[in-house]
């Protein structure tokens, strides 16, 4: 993981884009209990794992899941990514 003691995490960025660091919002939804649990884990630990901000250790959690299926899906390489929108909703068959 790009996550460290000594500093923030380092914004993932497509292949040809290192150094790109522009920021953009994103909406999801999640169970009141699950924010709740994250909020409390955050308060908790935040000063121990050094993070600036709830966005951040947020930041960390996404990335360690988008690490997980770049190594399970795509050889440890980083998916190549655009910013075309998502389909909205549950995929068919879930």
């Amino acid at each position: 993981m790009n996550s460290s003691a000594s500093g923030p995490v380092d914004d993932a960025t497509a292949p040809g884009q290192q150094g790109v660091r522009k920021r953009t919002t994103v909406t999801f939804y999640l169970t009141d209990a699950m924010r709740n649990r994250a909020r409390a884990a955050y308060r908790q630990t935040s000063f121990d794992e050094r993070d600036s901000s709830w966005s951040e250790m947020l930041n960390k959690a996404l990335l360690a899941e988008v690490e997980r299926r770049e190594i399970a899906y795509n050889e440890g390489k980083a998916f190549v990514g655009n910013d075309d929108p998502l389909t909205p909703g549950r995929p068919i068959g879930f």
